[in-house]
């Protein structure tokens, strides 16, 4: 009888069998996939887990290329660029991949529908509203107290980015309840995170597993989950659904992509890849619990959610106010 294992190896060859029957030899070198975010964040977390259950699975080695920049956009355009042969793929969070389209528009120099392919979005998880602790803040309501009196310094927030979640999360809050606050953006939710903890900046938005390890030390404090359901780990701590802020969706997930012209063999070998990936433990472990919940989008299905996610979050960036009008 096969064990689990076995399975997985099994099913891996049947992906590379299909991938070869569309282009003889495929995948005749490493695979590499790039990560538009620098090391240790969620993506880079999510993509190296991959990496490692992908590379026996396929038969060659898979290495993680983090070419960060820009909100993301330099890795994503350095992908759209490339060769369609199934060698070169994208692993891709909403921030870059929707968020910069969003802010940037024609700048982002790439279009998330037209240039790839959905491989597969793999998790789905929701960002955190967190304080420093040194702030004093308990809960959100202390915060719209804090932030509302003039006579206390304006509370600055940290941002990965133009289109991120974590700056147009705050920005919906800031608008809803009529907040001053001071952006501050960085170049990935790793180094937010670190500023957050450090006091540099007072409040962040960032997902659950990133901040968890200083939750759980005492270094930061939840004051929101920005989504439609609380967190199991976060049970006494709202979501923003609850204050009737529902609109866009404000989920974060992370999804495999290919350049668009990818022979549809190669990458429906990748999707097969991609699920049995996904079903080890390995990757179970990542992509469930910690604030994250694992999904299985490919095809249509994945390109309306991208679709869908787009067009919600354009909306609701046209109805943002510009800066001094």
């Amino acid at each position: 009888m096969l064990n689990r294992r076995s399975l997985f190896a099994s099913a891996g060859a049947m992906a590379l069998a299909r991938g070869a029957a569309a282009q003889p030899g495929w995948p005749d070198r490493p695979i590499r996939i790039v990560v538009p975010w620098p090391a240790g964040g969620p993506t880079d977390t999510f993509a190296r887990g991959l990496a490692r259950e992908l590379a026996p699975l396929l038969g060659q080695p898979v290495v993680i290329d983090n070419r960060a920049g820009a909100s993301g956009t330099v890795g994503i355009q350095h992908v759209a660029r490339g060769p369609a042969d199934g060698h070169t793929l994208l692993v891709a969070n909403t921030t870059a991949y929707i968020g910069s389209v969003v802010a940037l528009g024609e700048a982002a120099r790439f279009d998330p529908l037209r240039d790839f392919l959905p491989v597969g979005l793999f998790v789905e998880s929701y960002s955190v509203l967190w304080a420093h602790p040194g702030v004093g803040l308990r809960d959100f309501d202390a915060l719209l107290r804090q932030a509302r009196d003039q006579a206390l310094p304006r509370l600055a927030f940290g941002t990965t980015g133009s289109g991120s979640v974590s700056e147009q999360s705050v920005e919906q809050l800031a608008r809803h309840y009529r907040l001053d606050l001071t952006k501050v953006p960085y170049r990935g939710t790793a180094p937010q995170v670190t500023d957050l903890v450090a006091g540099h900046v007072q409040i962040g938005a960032a997902d659950f597993a990133t901040a968890a390890p200083f939750f759980r030390d005492g270094k930061l404090q939840p004051l929101l989950v920005i989504g439609s359901r609380r967190l199991p780990e976060l049970p006494d701590t709202p979501a923003t659904a609850e204050l009737g802020l529902t609109e866009p969706d404000f989920a974060i997930w992370n999804g495999l992509f290919a350049p668009a012209g990818t022979p549809p063999a190669v990458l429906a070998a990748l999707g097969d890849a991609l699920g049995t990936a996904l079903r080890s433990e390995a990757m179970r472990a990542l992509t469930e619990g910690n604030g994250n919940r694992a999904v299985f989008l490919t095809g249509e299905a994945a390109s309306l959610r991208l679709a869908r996610d787009l067009e919600g979050r354009r909306a609701f960036a046209s109805s943002i106010p510009a800066e001094g009008s």
